[in-house]
């Protein structure tokens, strides 16, 4: 008699944890290893490798290999001119420049938050590679779900979804995704985006999809700009990159009739460099490599220059505070900022290991050694913040150095080959688009959305119309401009302030968009070649997440826990002892409920965020592009997508200095952001500062001064702190925000040892994706 044969070690529930887990991390350890050279020499192909050596950044070069290398365009490029000798240099020159890390700087810094933002987003995409999108419905233990997506295509196509329900929605974008990957919804796309520009005439299905894609990524604009630490930082250098981009120009270049003539002027108005050793090298009687910069060049230079003036101005002032510490203090720190990477690395595993701020090992590993016995806490927290600026000083002066000072300068280099690899792609959109159009609706876009980022200050116009009511000209009512919102300072009080929602942002979406469906249309109706080649390239990609046929055959319903990765999964874990795998099933147990609890409170906010955002009738949306969406007096705050507590996640346990001379290391919930880049958080600190000093003054001539002016004075001192309390600023979010924060980075820590426990054999099998190229 035959044996049975023995259960999985993990069950469905326990696998899909376990792939989410090793994804989760495997991931952003490949993106967080570029911040040392070796990474990008490791890498494999297309870029350079030993012979012998594996690659170090599996899941990122399969990636590179199976989605970007084969776009149209970007395959016409060379795997030695641009990758090895540009682009390879780039990358290895930012590591080398040993930009600054969010634990010196005691707040979450912005690459930071962008690498964990991008890290989360790409899970979804190496989930769907490896593991392969489920074949079978939303409906778990059905008979519908162990069919494949050929079997039920008429019902769907056929199906009418409902634009107001939100479980319409939830279930047009899976069973969109599942004809796309599995049956012919992408051809009836390219198709009827050919023949029209209007979404109305798309089928139910895509309408509803297509509504899923708009309220996920107002959601995510919504979080960047408004809910993440550094979102009005990152709006404010997004609105001064879009202030000298010469749009006109631009736009006058692109109206050329003749597209030689239009990408070669373009080339000569980004690329051009113009100076006056450019000009003599180019007549030839100079040959000086250091020739200037273009106006691609130009740009980067000036914005960062701006940020630099605003660090080095935070920095003075702290430097010339009353409070401030001795002037030695700040010498021992300015030293710091510009030792080696070797000292950087040395002063913060002490301060780890000891329990001490960063400003406490810098001192006393100085030479000579300055004292900390008389820095009180005050005084640390000026030196940390000024540690802080110095160090945004310098990452922008190595960004600087690198993209525009570089000889030979690999970024201009490597623009051209760009460009000269997108020519036939430049060409077909040329003669089939007004490109100067399309200019003018990107530019237009950008000006609304920085506006709806801005919070507005809320007008009393009751109180100023009553204000007015003795005046003999102001009998009138207030006109619409005086009644609407008008843009607040970052430094007004929370009460004061109307804080953007994700209404807003989706408003902003339903108006552009037209603009990206007109374009779309008249590419795919008057360049039919492009087209079709882009529908090549989308169908293989597509192709890359369907589930393994094997799979899908030698598994029933109650097995697929990771898809195609499902087997290979349980063999690995098979092969930790025992006990091991008694200790990490409850922590997958337990994740597993995390994942569904994240699940339903994204689904529970996109039902919340359609019932106070129906979709307008079309001539709703057809309105002035340059006026920007009115704000509602109510929204909400927290929008769907999974992906933002992912995000978080990475975020809430990334460890930050102590913030006392001697005490525990923080991690980045507990902790707020670099803010806005104004000089907030300086002028905040200062402010405290400022008052703690005084109210020690008030007590010493409390005798003297009496009761009644104390009083005055605490009314006084509060007024100020509200001056410098701004809940969109200071990065920490509602209340809410911060106690998932909090939740997440404990389950953060808690997945830790799963991680831990499978590392070495997870990336054993993450290096057999390794694509060897050529």
């Amino acid at each position: 008699m035959a044996s049975a044969t023995p259960p999985p070690p993990l069950s469905p529930s326990q696998t899909h944890a376990l792939f989410d887990i090793l994804i989760h991390h495997q991931l952003y350890a490949e993106i967080e290893a570029f911040k040392y050279p070796q990474a990008i020499s490791r890498y494999g192909f297309p870029f350079t490798k030993a012979d012998g050596d594996q690659t170090t950044s599996p899941l990122l070069q399969s990636m590179l290999n199976k989605f970007v290398l084969r776009l149209p365009g970007v395959k016409n490029l060379s795997t030695t001119a641009f990758w090895q000798d540009k682009v390879s240099i780039l990358v290895a020159k930012l590591a080398e420049a040993e930009l600054s890390e969010s634990y010196d700087k005691g707040a979450i810094g912005s690459r930071k938050a962008l690498a964990a933002a991008i890290s989360s987003l790409l899970e979804y995409v190496a989930r769907g590679m490896l593991g392969g999108y489920p074949v079978g419905g939303r409906e778990k233990g059905s008979e519908a779900s162990d069919k494949k997506g050929e079997d039920d295509k008429e019902s769907v196509g056929k199906k009418e979804y409902d634009m107001k329900n939100p479980d319409d929605i939830l279930q047009a974008w899976d069973d969109g995704m599942r004809q796309l990957i599995y049956g012919d919804l992408l051809d009836e796309l390219f198709e009827k985006v050919a023949a029209s520009d209007k979404l109305a005439d798309h089928s139910s299905l895509v309408q509803a999809a297509h509504e899923y894609i708009l309220l996920n990524l107002a959601s995510f604009l919504h979080h960047i700009f408004i809910m993440s630490p550094d979102g009005q930082y990152l709006l404010r250098l997004l609105e001064n990159i879009h202030r000298l981009i010469p749009y006109g120009m631009i736009r006058q270049t692109l109206r050329y009739g003749n597209a030689a003539t239009m990408i070669n002027a373009m080339v000569k108005l980004i690329l051009t460099k113009i100076s006056v050793t450019a000009i003599t090298n180019f007549i030839g009687l100079t040959n000086n490599s250091n020739d200037g910069m273009n106006l691609m060049q130009q740009i980067i230079s000036t914005v960062a220059a701006w940020d630099t003036a605003e660090f080095q101005k935070k920095a003075g002032k702290l430097e010339s505070c009353r409070e401030a510490p001795r002037k030695e203090v700040f010498k021992a720190i300015k030293a710091h900022v510009y030792a080696s990477r070797d000292k950087h690395d040395a002063a913060r595993s002490i301060s780890i290991a000891e329990s001490k701020s960063i400003i406490a090992v810098i001192l006393e590993t100085s030479t000579p050694p300055v004292s900390t016995s008389s820095l009180n806490d005050d005084q640390h927290a000026i030196a940390m913040e000024f540690y802080s600026n110095y160090l945004s000083i310098r990452d922008r002066e190595e960004i600087t150095k690198i993209l525009c000072k570089l000889q030979p300068d690999v970024l201009t280099l490597a623009m051209k080959e760009l460009v000269g690899a997108f020519d036939p792609v430049i060409r077909s959109v040329h003669k089939a688009v007004d490109l100067s159009e399309t200019v003018t609706d990107a530019q237009n876009f950008l000006n609304d959305l920085i506006k709806v980022s801005k919070p507005k200050k809320i007008n009393n116009v009751g109180s100023r119309a009553g204000s007015r009511a003795g005046s003999r000209s102001n009998s009138r009512d207030p006109s619409p401009k005086e009644t609407e919102s008008t843009p607040a300072s970052i430094l007004d009080p929370p009460n004061s302030l109307q804080v953007p929602t994700v209404e807003d942002y989706i408003s902003l979406l339903r108006t552009h968009m037209p603009s990206s469906h007109k374009f779309l249309h008249q590419v795919c109706s008057k360049a039919p070649d492009l087209a079709n080649e882009y529908r090549t390239y989308a169908r293989s990609v597509l192709d890359e997440f369907r589930v393994n046929d094997n799979a899908t055959l030698t598994q029933d319903s109650s097995e697929r826990g990771a898809g195609s990765m499902t087997l290979p999964l349980q063999s690995l874990f098979s092969t930790l002892a025992s006990t091991k795998q008694d200790e990490l099933k409850p922590l997958l147990d337990k994740h597993e409920a995390h994942l569904q609890t994240l699940k339903q409170t994204s689904n529970q906010r996109l039902h919340a965020v359609i019932s106070s955002s129906i979709a307008p009738t079309p001539n709703a949306t057809q309105r002035n592009l340059s006026k920007p969406p009115q704000q509602p007096k109510t929204g909400t705050t927290h929008g769907p997508g999974m992906y933002l507590s992912r995000w978080h996640s990475l975020l809430d346990v990334t460890y930050i200095t102590p913030e006392t001379l001697s005490g525990p290391v923080r991690r980045g919930w507990e902790v707020k952001g670099e803010l806005d880049g104004k000089g907030l958080k300086t002028s905040a600190l200062l402010a405290r500062v400022a008052r703690k000093s005084s109210s020690k003054e008030r007590e010493q001539n409390a005798g003297a001064s009496g009761s009644g002016r104390t009083a005055s004075n605490s009314v006084s001192s509060h007024s100020d702190a509200a001056t410098v309390t701004v809940s969109v600023a200071d990065g920490t979010g509602d209340a809410e925000e911060r106690r998932e924060r909090n939740r997440d980075g404990l389950e953060e820590d808690a997945i830790r040892r799963v991680w831990e426990g499978l590392e070495s054999g997870w990336t054993g099998v993450c290096k057999g994706l390794e694509v060897m190229g050529d």
